[in-house]
């Protein structure tokens, strides 16, 4: 479903970059600030040129065009709609302040309060430790033989050869594996593994099978798949796009559970301390299975597997897919799933020193420093850390 607070975070964006609102999209405005004194507080702050500068400091050392190529890589090309006769200092204003409420998601950073009064807007006072985001690959392959490669340290092009498949590191850092060879019963098992701390790395099967590792995942599949069908196990998290064959289903396996599909798109979350195996279909059939429950998925539906099998029939496929997209998206997400969340893509441990009920909302781009991300969560002054050394420590 779409964020309800997305459409106040494009209102705002539009009024700074001085497009005239319509009449309904001003009463939608109107009544979002009539909402709390904390929202008022809020839409202020991004008319203060001294503020608006201070909090891209935070999050990247900003400079003006730096931000704006930021909202140019993250949300788009927005429309060019700043008046030509206002000073070029104003243009780099608003697109400071642009790229805040956007990178922030909804206007810097939501959290739904469920009703509960809040103090003022809260202002960061931390300086988290200034973990860049993930920039290489720590992905390794491990061989049949047990031998590891880095696969960072792959030459681009041909790399190696294992019977008839050839592995291939392209310019863009995926791996592809192709055969050529006719089917044999015998089998050879590769794993690539990413760990924290790793960005997101795309592999090719022999049977062109896409498949993409977020940061603590692997996968473990046959250098080439044999006569019958194609089977694989993971862990960790990924997105599939499985080359059809109709003759040869391809199987996933993974925290007792099995997938089975001959051709379609979906995301598997299988981290052991998530509550439940996710399982979302973007496109095409699946059938899920555990012990005596089987499911099929429609497109746009999730699966929650655990004791039992659940189906979600509208499953926010933005937010299931905004980690393969460069996104932290937050709708409605609880802190501790956040912050899980965040410990595996800056390789950081993470301790809760109080209880927080609280939800949050927003996308922060996943290519922001670590300390930036804090920001934006402290700003909604319901939730503090302190960092030392590699933890972070949560407060209320």
């Amino acid at each position: 479903m779409d964020n309800p607070l997305s459409k106040v975070s494009a209102l705002i964006i539009k009024h700074l970059e001085g497009n005239k609102l319509t009449q309904a999209e001003q009463q939608d405005l109107d009544a979002w600030l009539q909402t709390s004194p904390q929202n008022q507080a809020l839409f202020s702050r991004l008319t203060d040129t001294g503020y608006v500068r201070q909090e891209l400091e935070k999050m990247y050392g900003y400079d003006a065009e730096a931000g704006w190529e930021k909202i140019r890589s993250v949300y788009g090309e927005p429309a060019d709609t700043i008046p030509i006769q206002r000073p070029s200092r104003w243009k780099y204003w608003v697109a400071a302040a642009v790229t805040l409420v956007a990178i922030a998601g909804a206007a810097l950073f939501f959290i739904n309060f469920s009703g509960k009064d809040t103090e003022a807007v809260h202002t960061p006072a931390i300086t988290a430790t200034d973990i860049p985001a993930p920039a290489i690959s720590k992905a390794t392959i491990t061989l049949q033989n047990g031998k590891r490669i880095l696969v960072d340290s792959l030459i681009i092009g041909t790399t190696a050869l294992q019977g008839e498949t050839s592995v291939q590191k392209t310019a863009d850092g995926q791996i592809v594996y192709t055969s050529d060879e006719e089917p044999t019963p015998e089998m050879r098992f590769n794993t690539l593994a990413n760990p924290r701390g790793s960005k997101v790395i795309q592999l090719t099967l022999s049977d062109g099978t896409k498949v993409w590792l977020n940061a603590e995942s692997e996968i473990r599949y046959p250098v080439a798949f044999t006569a019958g069908q194609r089977e694989v196990e993971m862990k960790g998290e990924v997105y599939f796009e499985v080359a059809k064959d109709a003759e040869k289903p391809f199987i996933v396996q993974s925290n007792g559970a099995t997938v089975q599909v001959t051709g379609t798109h979906f995301n598997v979350n299988a981290y052991t301390d998530e509550p439940a195996l996710r399982v979302t279909l973007l496109e095409g059939g699946v059938r899920i299975s555990k012990e005596n429950n089987t499911v099929l998925l429609k497109p746009g539906e999730q699966a929650q597997v655990g004791d039992n099998i659940h189906i979600n029939p509208n499953a926010d496929i933005e937010q299931v897919m905004a980690w393969k997209n460069g996104i932290f998206s937050f709708n409605g997400t609880d802190i501790y799933t956040a912050m899980r969340q965040i410990s595996r893509w800056y390789d950081v441990d993470i301790r809760f020193n109080d209880a927080i009920k609280e939800n949050l909302y927003g996308d922060i781009p996943r290519d922001s420093n670590i300390s930036g991300v804090l920001n934006m969560l402290e700003t909604t002054g319901s939730v503090h850390f302190k960092t030392i050394g590699n933890m972070i420590e949560v407060y209320k």
